[in-house]
């Protein structure tokens, strides 16, 4: 049961990450959210600070812009991954299973963030390059 349940969770996660929208459009979108939420709280200060915020996307995002930050972040990521295996390897050559272990996890993270930078850059591109 708990199988079935998973496997239709990780389906459905899968999905909704599929149609997430992308670009200047999706950051639009995420801050026009949190202003409903902050005008239904009455938060002023808030509210000034995401309809300023808003503006700014308005006036200064493009999707070529953010293709190009994106490219930017997945070559740092990637060097991060590359600096993260060579602390590995180095770990591995002392011989000692916690820092082994340490650094394993640190790489494991290094490349599920590298993963998903990846596919928002893929996603980006798909955007620009229809």
């Amino acid at each position: 049961m708990w199988k079935v349940f998973g496997i239709s969770m990780l389906l459905l996660a899968g999905q909704a990450y599929g149609s997430q929208q992308v670009g200047c459009k999706a950051r639009q979108q995420a801050v026009a959210d949190q202003l409903v939420f902050a005008k239904a709280h009455n938060n002023a200060d808030q509210i000034a600070g995401l309809e300023q915020a808003l503006r700014n996307i308005e006036a200064h995002c493009t999707d070529d812009g953010l293709f190009k930050e994106q490219q930017q972040r997945v070559a740092k990521l990637k060097a991060q991954v590359n600096e993260r295996l060579l602390e590995l390897q180095n770990a591995r050559v002392s011989g000692k299973p916690d820092k082994i272990a340490k650094k394993q996890a640190k790489l494991e993270e290094a490349q599920a963030k590298l993963l998903a930078a990846q596919s928002e850059l893929d996603a980006l591109s798909k955007l620009i390059k229809p």
